[in-house]
């Protein structure tokens, strides 16, 4: 929280951490939510100036890459904030000018979601929460997406050489394929349909279990004051 700037923007939660070659920044002022990403090595910058009481809606516009600005909406245009239990994302549903819109929000840790999350529950008044597990798709969104590259790798390779069957020249196969040229080699077409099939049968069981203890999804609406 930052005393020393303007009542009309004060800085009241702040996350911030680097993700590969992003600088994630989530804030909360008493009016606004800032959702911003911009390159690594503007942390300092960013910290400094928030820290001197310069508006923080600013300043992240300011340090975000040319074209990318952060997104911003009023707190008070939220209909629903959307969190798991497995993840440390906040995803606010808003309206502008009659739009239903969302943005999600890639906090550092679980906790700092509950902190952010909490804050802005305290701004946009009291909410019915709404808990329920999580869908088959958002569980299975890792293993399918891990099968689909399985089935790249392994299968697409493994049918072909099925239909065409012989070796494989190495030397002719870009250097990211020379691996899977080596082991087609060795242990043929059906070989590698083998392991494809291992372990899309893995991740599909992975997927299976995961479904018996879903995540919870909790969507919180505001309530409607003298509704």
């Amino acid at each position: 929280m930052n005393e020393n700037a303007p009542a009309s923007a004060r800085l009241l939660a702040l996350d911030h951490f680097v993700d590969d070659k992003w600088y994630k920044v989530t804030a909360v002022t008493d009016s606004d939510m800032i959702i911003a990403a911009t390159k690594t090595g503007k942390q300092q910058a960013i910290l400094s100036a928030l820290d001197a009481g310069e508006d923080p809606v600013t300043v992240l516009k300011n340090n975000s890459p040319l074209g990318q600005g952060p997104k911003i909406f009023a707190l008070r245009d939220i209909d629903a904030l959307e969190w798991y239990s497995d993840a440390a994302t906040l995803k606010a549903h808003y309206t502008v000018n009659g739009k239903s819109k969302k943005a999600e929000a890639k906090l550092s840790s679980m906790p700092n979601r509950d902190v952010v999350r909490d804050v802005v529950q305290q701004i946009i008044g009291p909410c019915e929460q709404r808990d329920a597990p999580a869908s088959i798709w958002y569980i299975g969104m890792t293993p399918l997406t891990l099968s689909g590259i399985s089935l790249l790798v392994f299968g697409i390779p493994g049918f072909t050489g099925l239909a065409d069957p012989g070796q494989v020249d190495v030397d002719k196969v870009s250097r990211r394929g020379r691996l899977l040229a080596r082991l087609y080699n060795m242990i043929g077409p059906v070989g590698l349909l083998a392991i494809g099939g291992a372990i899309i049968s893995g991740l599909l069981i992975w997927w299976y279990i995961s479904c018996k203890t879903p995540p919870v999804r909790t969507i919180a609406r505001p309530v409607q004051q003298g509704a």
